[in-house]
């Protein structure tokens, strides 16, 4: 049966509508609005800060483009390193491979020239928002911004930070890969610039390019350390739970609970 799809405002995955992300199990449903009132004078009694709205799910269409771009990067890397992998093989030619090699990096610079400069806006235009926040907060406690104003403002502000987050996380990952997958992606990348580097100039290829071949190896290595830092830590996460768990500080169904949300975070 057909259930309608949204995209998670935490971790951006296209998931089945309905209470938590499949993904990363956090909570989809948006919290009902608290009811708006006035800052009450100085002679009445103090109110507590009104409860934060919670975030707004963004539409598909809102990432749709920062997807499209990962999609068309990731398939130029892996077809780059098909590539590297069928000539060192012995399956082509020196001179087709770089060719066919050359196209493929053009094509990578030219869309990850475009990714960075989303990423660039995405990031000025949240530390933007999150400056316009705090100051909105500060002005709301010393009374200049009454409670209406606050709500209604911060709610805007929370709107557009929950459809820009999605898109910064899709395209911080340029490789689209699972964080489960990320050590065994980052194994296959070190044995290509290892093989290239030993047996690249006897299967025919200049220095000059075996050394761009390794140094574009090494810019994925670069780039993939963040994704395997989130690895590392969730990974440890889960160690911790095993461990509490031995030891019983921890139910079975607390144990399950706590290791089911981690392993669906290493599936994102």
């Amino acid at each position: 049966m057909w259930r309608e799809k949204i995209v998670c405002p935490h971790c951006g995955k296209l998931t089945e509508k309905g209470l938590y992300c499949k993904f990363c199990g956090k909570p989809l449903e948006a919290k009902p609005e608290i009811p708006i009132t006035e800052r009450p004078s100085s002679t009445d009694s103090p109110v507590q800060e009104p409860t934060p709205p919670q975030e707004i799910i963004p539409p598909i269409q809102e990432v749709a483009e920062e997807r499209k771009i990962i999609e068309q990067l990731s398939a130029f890397y892996n077809w780059r390193n098909k590539l590297v992998e069928i000539f060192l093989n012995g399956e082509a030619s020196p001179d087709v491979f770089m060719d066919i090699y050359k196209e493929y990096r053009t094509r990578i610079q030219a869309v990850n020239e475009k990714r960075v400069q989303m990423i660039r806006e995405l990031e000025e235009r949240i530390n933007e928002l999150t400056v316009k926040l705090e100051n909105l907060k500060i002005r709301h406690e010393v009374g200049e911004v009454p409670d209406r104003q606050y709500i209604t403002e911060k709610l805007n502000i929370d709107r557009e930070l929950s459809k820009l987050k999605p898109k910064l996380n899709i395209l911080h990952n340029a490789f689209n890969i699972k964080i489960a997958e990320v050590p065994r992606y980052e194994a296959k990348i070190r044995e290509l610039k290892e093989a290239i580097s030993e047996n690249g100039v006897s299967r025919g290829l200049t220095n000059e390019d075996v050394a761009m071949i390794i140094s574009d190896l090494d810019e994925i290595l670069e780039n993939i350390q963040s994704l395997m830092e989130v690895h590392k830590r969730l990974t440890k996460e889960l160690e911790k739970v095993e461990l509490r768990y031995k030891v019983g500080e921890l139910t079975s169904e607390e144990y399950e609970t706590m290791k089911q949300k981690i392993q669906r975070q290493m599936e994102m």
